[in-house]
């Protein structure tokens, strides 16, 4: 039953009576109301702070197992950086162990570095903690008795000129001169 201007009239009420009523009661019908939608409002908020906490806990359940994937694949990465490391690391090695090999045989007076370095047994050879070469001077002697040819062991003196062999064209030494290089400088100086 609802609170009229009719349903006051018909009790007796006159009508200043019932406007001063009908104000008090709008007053408390407008409160009642401010309350309700006030009630409304937060019951609303409340409603859709419910569902965004679903919401971000089914996006947490969700990123959970996605977290668990992105672990992994982190881990993965990880590993595959470890990996890298590793194989750069040993690569490194590899080749300081290369350059020392070159140096070796450039000091040994190797002719031609690369032929003598394809017969060694790298694999057998080691760089120390002391960062010397282990296991190249065994097999530098026996390539030095096989293949003497690619070694020089007598060192070239500076001006002259090796010819075959050990043939020197020296003109301090006649017996060390080419016989045949003799002769055909005879025949130039003879042509004039």
């Amino acid at each position: 039953m609802a609170l009229t201007r009719e349903f006051l009239k018909e009790h007796g009420l006159s009508d200043e009576q019932i406007t001063s009523v009908m104000t008090e009661h709008g007053k408390t019908v407008s409160e009642l109301t401010n309350n309700v939608q006030t009630l409304t409002n937060e019951r609303n908020n409340f409603k859709a702070q419910v569902t965004d906490r679903d919401k971000q806990l089914d996006d947490l359940k969700r990123n959970a197992g996605d977290n668990e994937a992105l672990q992994q694949q982190i881990k993965k990465l990880q590993d595959d950086n470890k990996a890298a490391s590793k194989d750069y690391e040993t690569k490194l090695a590899s080749q300081e162990k290369e350059f020392k090999i070159q140096n070796a045989l450039r000091d040994a007076k190797a002719r031609n570095v690369t032929a003598v370095q394809a017969l060694l047994k790298t694999d057998d050879i080691t760089v120390g903690d002391d960062n010397k070469l282990n296991g190249l001077d065994n097999q530098l002697e026996e390539i030095k008795k096989s293949n003497p040819f690619l070694f020089d062991d007598e060192p070239q003196q500076a001006g002259r000129i090796t010819i075959g062999g050990k043939l020197k064209n020296d003109k301090s030494d006649e017996n060390k001169k080419d016989p045949l290089i003799s002769k055909i400088a005879e025949r130039m100086a003879n042509d004039d």
